[in-house]
Formats: structure tokens, C-alpha cells, sequence
């Protein structure tokens, strides 16, 4: 991680100079969720993201123009800007809003509640926004994605499991085209804030895409149980969605790759890929 201590405390006093005198003095706290971001939160004030690496610190302003071109009306909170993208020694980090909220409990949450959510991200109108989207499966390739797979992903993967792993990549890549619909990309976890047994807000919009609903139905189907996509869609969804989960961990392998992180830590991620696969599809 590039950003640690000292370092860390003049990212945020750059990013929220311009901010209201009570967020600039609320309490910090940092929270190091996901591969991509460090987040620090001010408390009940706004919430500080900020890039881990130059690939990911490059597509931040693209993204947050992203999202504060979806309409405020959407019926969720959104982590709109409070505040420009700003970089500090090659490190970027914008302010956002705050959102109140907990992650959903994995494996809970009610079919309607995830069926409104999934409804209200869809609907987003993708005509204004597609010089914004990315490409879908751009953090592991985008439209290089499969070549990543076949040529730097499988070999890093146990002898003994890769043709397991080439059926699962190859399966992704002959999905049937669909109509396109916003995707936020990454709809799970703790990208989604719950409150109350209601869906508060989403974050973390870098993966958003014009893809079809299997993008976002599988990374529900992970978080939520299986059972419950099939009491919000139809089975070919849920097919297509199980297709798209099959390859998630070699995905990941594809993103370390492409944002060239250290070897052994690709590695590492090519080694829980092969556990998963050999545990679950083998």
C-alpha cells in the first residue's frame, strides 16, 4: 500500500482544505476495504477515497464525473463529491459524501429489497453516461480480458486444475449478447449500505458498465445466496449469473496483472483461485 501514516494524514488535509470547518475537525477513521481504495471517513461528514496505485488513481476523475451525473433523485444515496479529484505525489483522492449504513450481513437480505436495488441501479439512463462507462471487464483487460485469461492468468494456475479454468473463461466469453443496461459492476458487499433492512446507498462506481443484468445479478448471487436470485429473475439469468461467478477469482488474478502488481502477490491470488475452482467446480 503506497499510503501510510504521515503520508496518509496529508492526502486528507489536501482533499477536505475546502471543506466545512465541522468535517475538516471530525474524527478519522480509517477503513481499508477493498483492492483498489483506502477510504477514510470522517465521521457522519464525508468520506475520503483515495487510490492505492497509479491505476487506479488514473481513472478516478473519470469515474466521480461518473457519479455526479446520475440524477440525485435515484432513490439512494450516491458518494457525490463534496470537493475536486486532487493529487499528492502521484497518489490521488477526492471527498465525497457520506453515507449512512451498514453493509448487509452476507446471506441475508430480503428478495424485494435486492430486486428494488438491482431495478433502481438498471434503470440509470446509459445515453448521457457512456463517454463516462467503462468497458466491461475493465479492470481485469476490458476488451484484452480474454487474451489476460489465456495468456497470463491460466498459467499461473495448478497444472492439474487449469483446463477446469480454461472451461470456466471460455464459458464467460461465449455468454450471448443481451440489451445492455447500466451495471454497476460490484453490487455486493460492502459496495451496498443497508439501513434498516432498507438499501441506504451504493459505493465505489469504478466498474460501472453498459452490461446486461448477470453482470450485477452475480455479484448479488455471491453476497446474498443463490436462492434468492431465483425469486428476482428468470433461470437464463441466473445461468448467465453463475457463469460470470465461476471466473471472479481468475478475474482478480487478471486485475493484479494488469495493474502489475508485485509477482508474489499475483501468485498468491492464482493460488486461492485454484483452491476455489478445485472446491467448488472440480
Amino acid at each position: 500500500m503506497p499510503v501510510i501514516n504521515s503520508g496518509l494524514t496529508s492526502i486528507v488535509d489536501f482533499a477536505i482544505a475546502d471543506l466545512p470547518r465541522k468535517a475538516r475537525g471530525a474524527r478519522r477513521k480509517v477503513v481499508e476495504e477493498g483492492s483498489a481504495h483506502v477510504v477514510v471517513l470522517l465521521e457522519q461528514q464525508a468520506a475520503i477515497r483515495i487510490a492505492r496505485d497509479k491505476f487506479t488513481g488514473d481513472q478516478m476523475c473519470r469515474r466521480q464525473e461518473l457519479v455526479d451525473m446520475i440524477p440525485r433523485d435515484i432513490g439512494l444515496n450516491l458518494p457525490w463529491s463534496m470537493g475536486p479529484v486532487i493529487e499528492v505525489d502521484g497518489i490521488s483522492a477526492v471527498a465525497t459524501e457520506f453515507i449512512p449504513g451498514r453493509p448487509c450481513p452476507a446471506g441475508e437480505g430480503s428478495p424485494g429489497e435486492i430486486r428494488r436495488l438491482l431495478d433502481l441501479v438498471s434503470s440509470i439512463d446509459l445515453v448521457p453516461l457512456r463517454s463516462l462507462l467503462a468497458e466491461p471487464l475493465s479492470f481485469c483487460g476490458g476488451s484484452d480480458w480474454h487474451r489476460v485469461q489465456i495468456d497470463e492468468v491460466l498459467p499461473r494456475i495448478e497444472p492439474q486444475i487449469r483446463a477446469l479454468a480454461g472451461e470456466a473463461v471460455e464459458a464467460l466469453a461465449g455468454i450471448s449478447a443481451e440489451d445492455r443496461v447500466f451495471s454497476h459492476g460490484d453490487l455486493g458487499g460492502h459496495n451496498v449500505l443497508w439501513d434498516q433492512g432498507r438499501v441506504s446507498g451504493i459505493l465505489d462506481w469504478d466498474l460501472s458498465s453498459g452490461s446486461d443484468r448477470s453482470t450485477d445479478l452475480a455479484s448479488m448471487g455471491v453476497w446474498h445466496g443463490w436462492e434468492k436470485l431465483s425469486k428476482i429473475c428468470s433461470a437464463d439469468q441466473v445461468q448467465r449469473a453463475l457463469i460470470r461467478r465461476n471466473t471472479f477469482r481468475l478475474q482478480q488474478v487478471g486485475f493484479l496483472i494488469v495493474s502489475q502488481r508485485p509477482e508474489p502477490e499475483i501468485l498468491a491470488a492464482a493460488d486461492n483461485a485454484s483452491r476455489w475452482l478445485r472446491e467448488n467446480l472440480a
